[in-house]
């Protein structure tokens, strides 16, 4: 057998991968099926709760009815002085003890009290009341965790309550109210027994915050129920606020389900709106047990798993080890490859297609070996050449004009004016003639700038003003060298110089919307460049081909070639200009650049 064939007859062997997928596919129905299950448990439980919350509702909107539909009631209630004392106290008598015996047959139910408006009408606890003796008008229509504290000592009737309080009319008129009452426990018995440690559920009051204008959920609980649940974590309890008020098609939902996920903690949950309430009912299932059973079944199959391919790999390895020992030589001398080792060689042996791959890997090597000596050697040339070239490109039209002003200042002026342009120029020089030296702080930078427009100042006859506006924490921060000085005197030469006017030049820091970068801005306020020569300048900018400058001066080309060399290619200066307004000019540079090609 040649080699492919026995290629082909050990990589025959290797089942692994189509048992991989095979075991994954039946996990991954397992674990749906138990996620489908979860979710089913929680819709039907919160099915239930629903039920129950509108069963009661129904029994609260009986009562209300029974009440207002009680002609000879509601009557009295409305003209009680058309009633003599005796007509009076029988009405009481015999209204409280029907609404009483009705009371008894719903026992869920065991707060009914009506009140009136009319002080005529006397009390008779704990069924009628007057109005007055409590603020019943600042009450909302369902009141929750309610204590009826104007029953005085009648402790037995002032349990925690969800409470109903609704305005009596008879004719429009109003002649009272009717409060109802169930305790909290009787109402919301789902709040107070858990199923199992798994499940939970929750009630929510949607209110409407004045101040945010938003709408806020607040749990229906005391301290029953809070000790029989723990409430919803912070970031579960966001998730859930985020689903139920998620619109669609404009419109808010009032029903649905939803994954409740912070950290390990994972909730299957369906949720429900009860609007006659204005509350919503939540029923969380934790996938805890579910982790636990899949767990047990995924630990079995991964068992199994493992020493199918412990028995493969074993397999495997014997063929290969007889069939592909000189590829696995083949295959070392790679990763030494891989590892930084060029020096790796291997040793040939046999007559068949290995053999071929072994002598191609050791002439491969030799040739990188080869051929990374001679790039090395290129790239450092090119380095010091192209680096010497654009630090030692000093304008010498420039330097002979000031050498010459300063000749006349020594003819007609003072030694003083003479000793501090000579200064000013020796520190002119002294920075443009420090060959290796290829970054400097900003504040280098704008003092070499500052020199130069001192000398150009002494030249002319007319003053340009040098603004700079440079924050204290940038000052030290390094940039390529000759980035500013070159924008400078295109400054001068293309929007001051023509004019020969009092001119000034702005230079100053920008903050970018990138943290890692800050913007280096000089402007002049000439007479700006047109539209078709900034697009034209742009374009060439671009171009990320290396290019001298034709005049053998620091241009713009010359700063952006190496600004992309010192900072990375997406750094890219950009040039703004409007007729009659000047032209400003920015490069980005970074707030912690390193001189990665030394001194």
């Amino acid at each position: 057998m040649n080699f492919s064939q026995k290629l082909v007859f050990a990589y025959t062997c290797i089942v692994v991968i189509p048992l991989f997928i095979l075991v994954i596919t039946a996990m991954g129905l397992i674990r749906r099926s138990r996620v489908e299950e979860l979710e089913a448990n929680s819709e039907g439980l919160l099915t239930e709760n629903y039920e129950q919350v509108q069963k009661n509702i129904q029994s609260f909107n009986l009562f209300e009815q029974l009440v207002k539909s009680n002609k000879r009631l509601m009557l009295f209630f409305t003209i009680p002085e058309r009633s003599n004392e005796d007509e009076i106290i029988d009405t009481m008598i015999s209204e409280t003890t029907m609404l009483e015996r009705t009371l008894e047959t719903v026992p869920n139910i065991y707060g009914l009290r009506v009140f009136s408006d009319n002080s005529l009408i006397p009390e008779r606890w704990p069924v009628f009341m007057n109005s007055s003796r409590t603020d019943l008008e600042s009450l909302d229509r369902w009141e929750y965790s309610y204590t009826a504290d104007y029953l005085g000592n009648q402790g037995s009737l002032k349990y925690e309550s969800v409470c109903s309080t609704r305005r009596l009319e008879n004719n429009h008129r109003e002649i009272g109210y009717i409060q109802i009452a169930m305790k909290t426990s009787d109402f919301f018995p789902f709040l107070f027994k858990k199923i199992n440690e798994y499940n939970d559920d929750y009630a929510f009051r949607e209110v409407l915050n004045e101040q945010t204008n938003k709408m806020e959920l607040i749990p229906i609980t005391n301290e029953i129920v809070e000790r029989s649940r723990a409430p919803l974590s912070p970031e579960l309890f966001e998730d859930f606020y985020r689903t139920v008020y998620r619109r669609k098609q404009g419109e808010i939902l009032n029903s649905g389900k939803m994954i409740l996920r912070h950290k390990e903690d994972i909730r299957y949950s369906s949720w429900i709106r009860v609007p006659d309430m204005n509350i919503i009912l939540l029923h969380t299932c934790s996938s805890e047990e579910m982790q636990r059973s899949f767990f047990l079944i995924q630990a079995g199959i991964l068992v199994g798993l493992g020493l199918t391919v412990f028995l493969l790999y074993f397999l495997v390895r014997y063929l290969t080890s007889r069939l592909m020992g000189r590829v696995y030589n083949l295959i070392g001398g790679m990763k030494q490859v891989q590892e930084g080792n060029l020096e790796a060689c291997v040793e040939v042996t046999g007559h068949d297609e290995v053999t071929e791959a072994q002598h191609t890997f050791n002439r491969m090597t030799e040739q990188l070996r080869n051929q990374i000596e001679e790039i090395k050697k290129e790239q450092h040339l090119i380095a010091d050449t192209e680096m010497k070239a654009m630090q030692n490109q000093i304008n010498a039209h420039f330097l002979y004009n000031a050498l010459e002003t300063i000749k006349m200042q020594a003819v007609i002026a003072g030694e003083t004016d003479v000793e501090e342009s000579i200064n000013v120029l020796g520190k002119l020089m002294h920075y443009c003639l420090r060959w290796r030296v290829h970054t400097v702080t900003l504040e280098e930078e704008v003092d070499y700038i500052r020199s130069y427009v001192y000398l150009l100042n002494i030249r002319n006859d007319y003053v340009i003003s040098l603004q700079t506006e440079i924050h204290d924490e940038y000052k030290n921060i390094v940039i390529p060298k000759m980035s500013l000085q070159p924008l400078v005197e295109n400054a001068f030469f293309y929007a001051i110089e023509p004019r020969g006017k009092d001119a000034v030049i702005r230079v100053y820091t920008e903050e970018g919307t990138q943290s890692d970068r800050i913007w280096l801005c000089v402007r002049d306020f000439g007479k700006g460049i047109p539209k078709e020569k900034q697009e034209e300048l742009m374009t060439y900018l671009s171009d990320d081909n290396y290019e001298r400058d034709s005049q053998g001066s620091i241009g713009l080309k010359n700063i952006q070639q190496r600004l992309s060399m010192f900072c990375g290619k997406d750094y890219r200066m950009i040039i703004e200009s409007r007729k009659g307004e000047g032209t400003l000019i920015k490069i980005p540079v970074p707030r912690n650049l390193k001189n990665t090609l030394g001194e």
